[in-house]
């Protein structure tokens, strides 16, 4: 067990050399999660709750990082949205969709019943999470609530899963 505390000391202290990068992999890994296709390849969600552990043991704020988080999952969700609007008709033809037809009625449906809530809900909601701004742009949402919604969603969503890392760090201090 000697050998994980010379690891665990050997990453926070990389960290703890590197803090400026933690912000911009965190909102990489915010961003890439909310890409609808791109998300399929990134565990960021897994990812968050690590980082928030290592960068506090590090001596790092959680404000930062989970700023940086929100930020990028935000602007991953405006890129999904606006790829959404822009080929809402051939949307089912695309992949994922193509493939997978069902994902898309799923969404949409989903989508249909809870409107903006279906944006801060589908966060939570893995393989939803990154759908269902393309289907809200799919099907016109105006962009007001979407912004909203997205941006609420965002910051939950981030906050959610990079808070226990630093908790479970201030419990152990």
């Amino acid at each position: 067990m000697e050998w994980i505390a010379g690891l665990t000391d050997v990453v926070v202290d990389f960290v703890r050399r590197n803090m400026v990068l933690t912000e911009i992999a965190v909102f990489a890994m915010g961003f890439a999660e909310s890409i609808a296709f791109v998300s399929l390849f990134v565990p960021s969600t897994v990812l968050f709750l690590a980082i928030g552990g290592v960068h506090s043991a590090a001596g790092g704020v959680f404000w930062t990082v989970w700023l940086a988080g929100a930020a990028g999952a935000f602007l991953g969700d405006i890129v999904s949205y606006a790829f959404g609007r822009y080929f809402r008709s051939e949307i089912q033809g695309i992949w994922p969709f193509s493939r997978n037809a069902d994902w898309y009625v799923l969404t949409l449906r989903f989508f249909q019943r809870w409107g903006v809530l279906s944006l801060i809900g589908g966060k939570f909601l893995g393989m939803m999470r990154p759908f269902i701004p393309v289907v809200a742009g799919a099907a016109q949402m105006g962009w007001i609530p979407f912004l909203l919604g997205s941006a609420i969603s965002s910051l939950i969503w981030a906050g959610v899963f990079l808070a226990p890392g630093y908790g479970a760090n201030l419990l152990l201090r």
